[in-house]
């Protein structure tokens, strides 16, 4: 009995020792990362979330990291994105086993899914430790000789121009900078100069070179923009491979391309300007006026003329300080704008702003879209005091008390005039529905962004134009309640306008 125990014990003994060499040979998961020390997302896939990724599956994973910076390695990703048949990846990009990941959503995505696949199949080599085929060792060589014919015309090569337009932020951007670094390397003969669209100068001359290129209205002011000789490359058609081409087509020379006259400068700001001044202009003036009549706006003026025909403010003395009270309003509403500007201004082009800032407006728009376009409905039935986007009681109590107590001033002019300004800022909750997006809308225009604060004081004209329709029709007797009640009729009018504008502008920005 005791024999048949110990030969048992060395039995399990001998087995786990087996199972553990098993496990011991078994090849990890190796796979290759290129990242770049610029790229801000490019943490997911360090170090520590690979160990983490590695104790979640339960396999040992071996990642070898390339910083893209370094010109070697960024010719290691193209070999082998080219290799795999998947070009142009964003960064950070993972070859492992027979898969490309490129960017951090396919990375989330896809790469826990592989990563257990290839522990099944008891791990996975390196991506280019691969055993290779015939096909593979035929187009080395035919690489090899193209480079030493390629190293042989360099020697003899004249200087081609490339300009490239770019944004910080811009998605396909942050690619090609690195291959143009690469490029810069490859062919000393290339002259790279870059132009960042931020620089109103940087717009006027991508618009003077566009001209001299026939180039059409819808691609111009693009980011992600190449120019070579007499050709261009745009966004997600911008490749290795098809830069290369240009500078083979152009190797006799090319012109220097941002070599461009002051008068082409000149017409193309012109043009900028009267392509975008037009259409997109009425668009800022319209959301000005509809905001003007927006029931918000509409209901305190309303209550500031039936105040002062209570204290008996008639003829000039109402005309006068009916103004200063606009006055207040149109000033306050412009220091409003003019901060939001800059903190969009100095933001903009920062990684992922932008896009964030359009993501996040152009979603509220949808949602204030369809609360105006219920309060429409609403409207109609004739259920106005159910609206939803109106100001909130406790807020149209402060104001009407801050216009009762401003005007109780000595100095009333004044008084109207800190009222003005006072009640702008609290019922700015509902009248900033349209303002904050009509910026963001600004800021998105790049006609409109060269003269933006010439856009901001056009578009609170507009906003306060009603006013001074309300004030003028007061002045010549129209009373309080004939102008509530206009208000009231025509509150579904306002609300449908309101919808069509939200929703044209959510799905602009959400497009862009």
């Amino acid at each position: 009995m005791k024999s048949f125990k110990t030969f048992f014990v060395i039995l399990i003994a001998g087995l786990l020792f087996v199972l553990r060499q098993s496990f011991a040979d078994t090849s990890p998961i190796r796979l290759y990362v290129f990242y770049s020390q610029d790229c801000s997302e490019c943490g997911i896939i360090k170090p520590q979330g690979i160990s983490t990724l590695s104790q979640r599956t339960g396999w040992k994973i071996e990642p070898e990291y390339f910083d893209i910076d370094n010109i070697e390695n960024y010719q290691k990703l193209t070999e082998l994105e080219a290799k795999y048949e998947d070009t142009d990846n964003e960064l950070p990009v993972v070859f492992i086993g027979k898969y490309v990941l490129g960017g951090v959503k396919e990375i989330e995505k896809d790469i826990e899914k592989i990563v257990k696949e290839y522990a099944e199949k008891g791990g996975v080599e390196w991506p280019d430790e691969m055993v290779k085929t015939d096909k593979d060792e035929i187009a080395e060589k035919s690489e090899t000789i193209k480079e030493t014919e390629e190293m042989q015309q360099i020697e003899t090569q004249k200087t081609v121009y490339l300009a490239f337009f770019y944004e910080l932020g811009c998605k396909e951007c942050s690619r090609t900078f690195y291959l143009l670094k690469y490029l810069g390397q490859k062919y000393p003969f290339l002259v790279i100069k870059k132009f960042d669209l931020k620089a109103r100068e940087n717009k006027v001359l991508f618009e003077a070179i566009a001209e001299k290129k026939d180039m059409p209205e819808k691609h111009r002011l693009l980011p992600a923009t190449i120019f070579v000789g007499s050709e261009y490359l745009q966004q997600k058609d911008i490749s290795q491979g098809k830069i290369e081409e240009l500078i083979e087509e152009n190797k006799t020379g090319s012109v220097v391309i941002w070599d461009v006259s002051e008068e082409e400068m000149a017409k193309a700001e012109e043009r900028i300007e009267g392509r975008f001044s037009s259409l997109k202009a009425a668009t800022v003036f319209f959301a000005g006026l509809i905001d003007g009549f927006n029931p918000c706006a509409f209901a305190v003026l309303v209550f500031f003329i039936s105040y002062m025909t209570v204290v008996k403010k008639k003829g000039k003395d109402m005309l006068f300080v009916g103004l200063m009270f606009i006055t207040g309003v149109f000033l306050a509403y412009v220091l409003i704008g003019m901060g939001v500007l800059y903190v969009i201004f100095k933001y903009e082009y920062y990684t992922l702003f932008s896009s964030i800032l359009n993501g996040v407006v152009g979603a509220g728009c949808l949602i204030l879209g369809y609360l105006s376009f219920r309060d429409f409905l609403k409207a109609k039935r004739g259920d106005v005091k159910d609206i939803t986007l109106k100001l909130p009681k406790a807020v149209n109590d402060r104001i009407h008390s801050t216009i009762i107590s401003k005007m109780r001033l000595p100095h009333y002019m004044a008084g109207s005039f800190i009222a003005g300004i006072t009640v702008s800022v609290l019922e700015f909750a509902c009248t900033g529905q349209v303002y904050l997006p009509t910026i963001v809308y600004i800021t998105g225009n790049p006609g409109l962004k060269l003269k933006g604060m010439f856009y901001l004081i056009l578009y609170n004209l507009f906003f306060v134009l009603p006013l001074f329709i309300i004030l003028a029709l007061s002045w010549m007797g129209t009373t309080a309640q004939k102008l509530a009640e206009f208000s009231r009729k025509n509150v579904a009018v306002v609300k449908i306008l309101l919808a069509l504008f939200f929703f044209s502008v959510g799905v602009f920005l959400l497009v862009k």
